[in-house]
C-alpha cells in the first residue's frame, strides 16, 4: 500500500448519522486504504430492554462509569454490534462503490485480548465482577487486515475482541481504533462523535479547540472525552501522526491533536 492508511471511529451512541459517517470514510477512500471501527451503544441498550435483560452500569474505585458486560450482555452487545450496526455500514458503503468487509475479534483473531479483571463499587464496598466480559486488546492481525487493504476493500469492524482460550471479550472501540491505527502504522486516526470536538466547556458548542497538544487536550478532557483522549494518546505515542476528534456533521471541522 502506497497511500497512507486512516482509521475511522464511528461512535454507536444514538443519533449518529451513518449516512454522513459513510460519506465521509468513501471520500477518504478515494484518497486511500481507510478501516471503519464502529460502536453499539444504542442499539446494545435498545436490544436489551427488548430482550429482558436491562442495561446496567456500574462504576468502578476510581469513579469512572462503564457497562457490565455478563454473558448475556456480551451476547447482546455482538448481535446489536455485527448483526445490525456492520449490516448497516455494510450497505451504506457497497452502495457508495466500495467492497466492505465487515469483521470482529474473533473474525480471523483479528483482535486478540485479555480479559480484565473488572472492579466496582457496590453499596459502598469494592467487588470483583467474576462474570464481566470485558477486555484489553494485545494483539491486532495486521496480516488479514493489510491483504484485504491491498485489494481496495473496506475492513468494517466491531469492537470485540478474541482471548487466547477463545473467548469473546468486550473492547472500548476508541481505544481498539487506537490500537489498529498504530498497527498498520496509520497516518491519521479519526475519532467520531456527536459533540464538534474538545470543547474547554462541555456545555457550550462554541468553546471547540481546534488545534491542541496531547497534554492540553488531557488538561481539557472531561467525562466520556477521557477516554477518547486516552485513545488518542495510545495512537500518537505509537507513531499516529495525528488524532481528529469531530462530529460527522455540521461545519467544524473538530480539533486535531498532535504535534
Amino acid at each position: 500500500m502506497s497511500a497512507p492508511v486512516r482509521v475511522v471511529k464511528a461512535g454507536g451512541s444514538a443519533g449518529v448519522d451513518r449516512s454522513a459517517v459513510a460519506d465521509l470514510v468513501a471520500d477518504i477512500a478515494a484518497r486511500g486504504p481507510v478501516v471503519l471501527v464502529h460502536g453499539a451503544s444504542a442499539e446494545t441498550d435498545r436490544l436489551s430492554t427488548l430482550f429482558g435483560h436491562p442495561p446496567e452500569t456500574v462504576i468502578s474505585p476510581s469513579g469512572q462509569q462503564s457497562r457490565r458486560t455478563d454473558r448475556r450482555t456480551l451476547e447482546i452487545f455482538a448481535a446489536a454490534a455485527l448483526g445490525i450496526e456492520s449490516f448497516l455500514y455494510l450497505e451504506l458503503l457497497q452502495k457508495r462503490g466500495l467492497d466492505a468487509v465487515g469483521l470482529s475479534g474473533p473474525s480471523g483473531r483479528v483482535l486478540v485480548g485479555t480479559r480484565k479483571v473488572v472492579r466496582a463499587v457496590r453499596d459502598g464496598r469494592t467487588v470483583v465482577l467474576r462474570d464481566d466480559h470485558t477486555g484489553t486488546i494485545d494483539e491486532v492481525n495486521t496480516a488479514l487486515l493489510r491483504e484485504l487493504l491491498a485489494t481496495r476493500r473496506v475492513p468494517v469492524i466491531a469492537p470485540l475482541a478474541i482471548s487466547p482460550e477463545g473467548e469473546a471479550l468486550n473492547v472500548d472501540g476508541d481505544r481498539a481504533a487506537a490500537r489498529i491505527a498504530a498497527a498498520l502504522g496509520a497516518r491519521e486516526l479519526v475519532i467520531l462523535t456527536n459533540v464538534p470536538g474538545l470543547l474547554r466547556d462541555p456545555s457550550d458548542p462554541g468553546s471547540l479547540v481546534a488545534q491542541a497538544s496531547l497534554a492540553e487536550a488531557e488538561a481539557f478532557a472531561q467525562g466520556r472525552m477521557r477516554k477518547k483522549i486516552l485513545a488518542a494518546r495510545e495512537a500518537l505515542s505509537s507513531g499516529v501522526s495525528e488524532v481528529w476528534i469531530r462530529s460527522v456533521t455540521g461545519a467544524a471541522p473538530g480539533t486535531r491533536i498532535g504535534p
